[in-house]
Parts: C-alpha cells; structure tokens; sequence
C-alpha cells in the first residue's frame, strides 16, 4: 500500500463514529504525514480531509501535555502546513463538552451554525486554575505526574491568537480573570522562539483590543494596559527570552490589579506608578518586600515575593537574575533569623532545592557560595524540626550528586576536585549523624524514612568516584 492511501485509511478510521483514541494510531499517522512532506500529490489528497476527522480529533483533544493530546496536536498542526482550511471551525474548541458544538456545524452548515463567542469559549472549555498551572510548571520538563494538569501552550496560544481579533466581542477582564493574559507573559520565557513569537503577537493584540473603542469600562482597565506596556518596551528586541523571574512576576501582577483588597497590592502599585522603565534583569523589588517595613503586612509582602523566587527558578538564567541582587547571600543569611517564620524558610529551602537540580548552578552553589558548608552549621540547629532538617538534607544530597558530575565531566579539574570531595566528606559525617537521630525516631515515621533515604543517597555520592573521567582526559 502506498504512502497515500495508507495516510487516507488512518484519516477515515478516525472519521469512524466508534474511533478510539489511540496513541499508537496517532504516531503510526503523524510518521506517515511526516514522511510526506516532500510528497506534493498526496499532500493534494489529504488537504481537504473530511470535517468528520477534524472534529472527531478536537473531541478527543483535551490541549493538555499528555502523550495523546500531543499526538493530536502534531496530526492537525501537520494537516494545517499541508493546507487544511481550519477557519469554519473557528474558535477551535475542544473536548467533549466541543461534540455538540460541531455536530450542529454538520448538521446546519455554515450560514446557519451559531459560533461560539470568545467569551464563552474560555469560560466553558478552559479553566482558570490550570491555566494557572501551566503559567508556573510549562517551562519544566514534563512529566507523568503534571502532563494532564498543565495546558499546551502551543495549541493555547493559537486560541487565544485567534479570539484576538479586531473588534472581537472578547470581554477584556475575562480574559485577564481568566488567567489569560498571566499566561501570555509566563510564554515570553519558552526555549521555544515560535511560542515567544506568538506570545508577545497576542500580547500586541491584546493591547489593541483594550485601546478599541467598546462598551466594556472596568476600573483596572488604564493599569493593565500599562503593565503590558511597563513590560513590552522593557527589551530592545522583537522576540526576547526572558526570564521566569520577570515573567512570574508579570503573571502575578496581571492577577493583582484586579484584587485592590491584597495586601501587597499598595507596595507593587507603587513600584509600577514610579517606575516606568523596567530592569529584567533584577527580581521586581526584591529587597522592598523581603525586608518589607510594613508594620501590618510585612509577612505577607516577604512571602509573596519569596513565593515568586521559589517558583520562578526553572533555569540558569533565573538563578542568575536572581544573584544580580545577591538573592541567595541573602536568604541565607536570613534563614536562621528570628524574624523569619516557618513558611517563609520553607519558601527558601524550595528555592534552594530548585536551584540545586540544575547541575551549572549547583556547581556555582558549592564553590562559590559555599552551600554545603551553609547547610552542615545549620542543620545542628535545635530551632529547626525534623521536616525542615530533612529538607535540608535532600538539598544537600542534590547538591552533592551534581557536583560529582561536574567533577567527572568535561571541566572538572583535578585539584578542585580534590577540594571537593574532601569538603563533601566532612560535611557528610556531620549531616550522616542529625540524619542517624531521626531515622532511629519512630515517633515520626514519615521522617523517617525521608532521613534514611538521605542517608542512601549521601553515603552513595560519597562512596562513587568523583575523579575525571579518563575519556576526558584523553581529549585534551
């Protein structure tokens, strides 16, 4: 069977009122349109697929990360370079509560089918708290766990592109309630340039659609569109990647402007109103907040801004905006301060362990900061309890396992690495014996296990080879 006919026989199987979604269907299809790209005469056939199999695909779409939204994703983006017409469809929703609307598409044609307003196509067949979740997690890599809590942003940002429209009926506050327009900003910081790209077109549009003249008068309206405009003209080219810092922080304010009662709403309001040229390359009032002086709010104001650093350091790149500000020095320093509470050092101790994952900054992090010394003073400390401890030790043992693969890879170097693992070994024995005393606690035994676990990964980090590789050693 040729290429053709074998692409047209998968398409009409999904056109089948009893189609099941198939992963193993879907990447068979998507291998087949891949390899017919170069293919111009079957390309032809399948432009015009039948609107059955657009709309059984959409059905079964759900926009999410998971392996068979993605395979649905990359059938219709690949139908669409081919030339399929995806307009009558227009806005493309998706998901079972989307079978009504297309069947009555089919069945009234065209000039009869009602489309679905912008307005209700984000309130039906989005919602507000994974939009919310894919503006914090989209950047990580995905895995089993949050593949079906986050949204696609390829295929969201399409939508929303597509809902932007001049003098759309699109109700601008929605949109931003919606967790919209975060979403938008949280995009400027894919890896992926295309997704930037749209990114800041929708921003642009978005815009334009504040500035039409409508009916829609909301009090929040001026100070949105100044916070696009703060953060657009903040870059001196067209498509930046910025980083999660900023972007995270946008993404709150968006939120922000429409909740006047917040207790840091007075200090960031302040901060945007004075400042009109923005630095991306410091966290937004960083020192302000964590140091706040507000005699009513200054533990609210301290955690929000420690809860954006916690969530914002996805890359290298974040970790280095933050040290622009000496950001680590200072939540350190500030840890085992009476005047920080306990989910304030929580916040500092998953910013720590966010930032030891990424092997380039757990390396700055141990030579440069010291940070296994850090944790090896604190941890004797009997103003922390056992889950803080525990934490402190799984930061410590990322930490230790990513800098013996530094010290094995390509830049190690024989007498740092002999620094190295002579300052991880002392540091181990005296983490080793707090971690002892709360494995043999029964008290506790969620504790642990967490400390014997620990222990696991410390004695083994210690235990391998921490030398170059002689590969390595080879090359040079």
């Amino acid at each position: 069977m040729g290429l053709k006919k074998k692409i047209v026989s998968k398409l009409a199987k999904i056109a089948d009122n009893d189609w099941i979604p198939n992963e193993e269907h879907l990447t068979e299809l998507v291998h087949l349109l891949n390899d017919a790209k170069d293919d111009t005469e079957t390309q032809e056939k399948i432009r015009n697929v039948d609107l059955k199999v657009l709309t059984s695909l959409l059905t079964a779409y759900r926009a999410t990360c998971c392996d068979l939204d993605i395979g649905i994703y990359q059938v219709l983006q690949t139908l669409e370079k081919f030339g399929t017409d995806f307009s009558d469809l227009q806005p493309l929703v998706f998901g079972d509560e989307a079978r009504k609307n297309y069947d009555n598409l089919r069945k009234m044609g065209l000039d009869l089918h009602v489309r679905i307003t912008p307005d209700d196509a984000i309130k039906t067949y989005f919602d507000a708290p994974t939009l919310w979740n894919t503006v914090k997690y989209h950047i990580r890599p995905v895995t089993e766990d949050n593949a079906e809590k986050i949204y696609d942003v390829r295929f969201v940002l399409r939508f929303f592109n597509s809902i932007l429209y001049p003098a759309s009926p699109l109700t601008s506050k929605l949109f931003v309630e919606h967790n919209c327009l975060a979403l938008l900003f949280s995009a400027t910081s894919s890896s992926d340039s295309s997704v930037r790209a749209l990114a800041f077109a929708c921003l642009q549009k978005f815009v334009n659609h504040l500035q039409e003249l409508n009916t829609e008068i909301f009090a929040e309206k001026a100070l949105i569109l100044y916070l696009i405009r703060i953060f657009k003209h903040g870059f001196d080219t067209s498509v930046p990647r910025v980083s999660s810092m900023i972007t995270h922080f946008f993404a709150r304010v968006s939120k922000l402007i429409l909740n006047p009662s917040h207790d840091v709403y007075p200090q960031i309001m302040a901060f945007l109103c004075m400042k009109p040229i923005f630095d991306i390359q410091n966290v937004p009032e960083f020192y302000k907040l964590l140091f706040s002086s507000s005699p009513e709010h200054y533990t609210e104001e301290r955690e929000w801004v420690l809860s954006l650093i916690s969530e914002a350091m996805l890359e290298p790149m974040d970790y280095q905006v933050l040290q622009n500000r000496a950001g680590i020095k200072l939540l350190l320093s500030s840890f085992a301060s009476v005047w920080l509470d306990r989910k304030s050092r929580s916040l500092i101790l998953r910013t720590l362990q966010n930032a030891v994952q990424m092997p380039s900054v757990a390396h700055d992090l141990f030579t440069r900061e010291g940070l296994h010394m850090w944790i090896t003073s604190v941890i004797h400390s009997g103003r922390f309890n056992r889950w803080e401890k525990n934490y402190l030790s799984q930061v410590f043992c990322s930490l230790l396992e990513n800098e013996r693969k530094y010290q094995r890879g390509e830049k190690g170097k024989e007498q740092a690495c002999k620094a190295a693992t002579a300052a991880s070994r002392i540091c181990s024995k005296k983490i080793l014996s707090i971690l002892e005393g709360i494995s043999k606690d029964p008290q506790f035994p969620g504790e642990q296990e967490k400390a014997l676990a620990s222990i696991n990964r410390i004695e083994k980090a210690i235990g391998n080879k921490w030398k170059r590789k002689k590969k390595f050693n080879a090359e040079e």
